[in-house]
């Protein structure tokens, strides 16, 4: 462990502030957060307001969202569904979620190359 990388000071069961559920079911890992450009309210934890700081730089999956705040999948729901819910995020589904004839053309399935090579690279940087 190198240093800065300790223990958390606040658990992440405690990041919420109290909500034990997201407000909302629809947003998945592959889910796209987008910055509205509204501030954050008085009532949103310090970790929604470094939600938001990480999504104003541009959008961000849920997942990598949470990869970034190193805090669980399932808390950074909870986290955006409240943003989403208050207005300063957006939540646009995946590609998966839209039916075929609302899809882009050529917005399909990305090839098996490059896939295997993304995950070559994930596996890489652990």
């Amino acid at each position: 462990m190198s240093q800065g990388q300790g223990r958390r000071l606040v658990p992440s069961y405690l990041a919420p502030g109290g909500s034990s559920a997201p407000t909302r079911n629809s947003l998945q890992a592959l889910t796209v957060l987008i910055a509205t450009g509204l501030p954050a309210k008085s009532h949103h934890t310090p970790a929604q307001q470094r939600l938001l700081d990480l999504i104003a730089r541009g959008a961000l999956t849920v997942a990598e969202s949470a990869g970034y705040l190193r805090l669980p999948m399932g808390v950074c729901k909870m986290l955006a569904s409240q943003l989403v819910d208050d207005g300063c995020l957006m939540a646009r589904t995946p590609l998966s979620g839209i039916p075929d004839g609302i899809r882009t053309p050529g917005a399909g399935r990305p090839p098996m190359s490059l896939l295997e090579r993304v995950r070559d690279g994930l596996l890489t940087a652990l």
